[in-house]
């Protein structure tokens, strides 16, 4: 653990039925487009929701902007499975949490790490994944070696104009971790219920990540979302809500909900 600041924000209903956690993605952040409407829409259906910050994100005290890029340079997956694992660990002491029901639901990158999480994590009910992708090691072998070369990556923020370097850190926790951080056979050994929820016109994971993640997840479900883009078609800021975010929204809760069900049935079963 660095010690570095992951900074939540925490929406509980009365009576809440489950929490769910929420996990944003590559370039991502808390109060990014459809993250805080999202959250609201989850409370709204009877969830407490969870939306933050990984520590190494980028964002500093601004909550919309990127001041610690030096930050973000270093930022690996292990570290993000570590911050979820805080997160996560913190709600669960909350004594109006505690013996409630938890769920994951990540965005892009962050679905991967949802999915990896559940090896650890084996009390989760559910995972939702938005737009998740496959492989955790996306580059060609002539990208790995110019990142070497150079010591970092070069990634341009299209929505801010910001170069984000990206250090090879990365690189090298895929490489000391490759057991723990192999997607692919946590896929194959996964046993938490999970929907995979993408775009059809997704620009940025191609859809045939979800087919890759379903074929691995003996009985999944999938919601091909037709004609949304990597962001259900939303933008930042959430001006208006597109039809298929609302699409995503409501099956996500829905699905979460039927596991809320589910556990309530079976702990008013043992109670008898």
């Amino acid at each position: 653990m660095e010690g570095l600041p992951i900074r939540c924000t925490l929406r509980i209903p009365h009576p809440a039925r489950g929490v769910a956690v929420i996990i944003h993605g590559f370039k991502g952040f808390r109060e990014w487009g459809f993250f805080p409407w999202l959250t609201e829409q989850l409370a709204e259906h009877g969830l407490a929701a969870c939306r933050f910050d990984m520590s190494r994100n980028g964002i500093g005290d601004d909550p919309e902007t990127f001041e610690r890029l030096d930050l973000f340079a270093d930022d690996t997956y292990s570290t993000q499975l570590n911050d979820l694992r805080v997160v996560v660990d913190s709600l669960r002491q909350r004594p109006d949490l505690a013996d409630l029901p938890f769920f994951l639901l990540g965005h892009s990158r962050g679905g991967a790490i949802a999915l990896l999480a559940a090896h650890d994590l084996r009390f989760v009910q559910a995972i939702v994944t938005w737009s998740a992708i496959a492989d955790l090691n996306r580059w060609d072998e002539e990208t790995i070696s110019r990142w070497r070369q150079r010591g970092h990556d070069e990634i341009v923020n299209s929505r801010t104009g910001q170069v984000m370097k990206v250090s090879t850190r990365l690189l090298d926790d895929l490489e000391t971790n490759s057991e723990r951080l192999d997607l692919e056979k946590n896929l194959r050994e996964l046993q938490t219920p999970l929907l995979i929820v993408h775009g059809g016109a997704d620009e940025t994971v191609d859809p045939s990540d979800a087919r890759r993640i379903a074929e691995a997840v003996v009985g999944s479900s999938t919601l091909l979302v037709g004609g949304a883009s990597h962001t259900m078609n939303a933008i930042h800021p959430l001006i208006t809500v597109p039809d298929a975010l609302s699409l995503a929204a409501r099956a996500s809760a829905h699905f979460i909900l039927s596991y809320c069900s589910m556990r309530q049935s079976l702990l008013r079963h043992h109670a008898r």
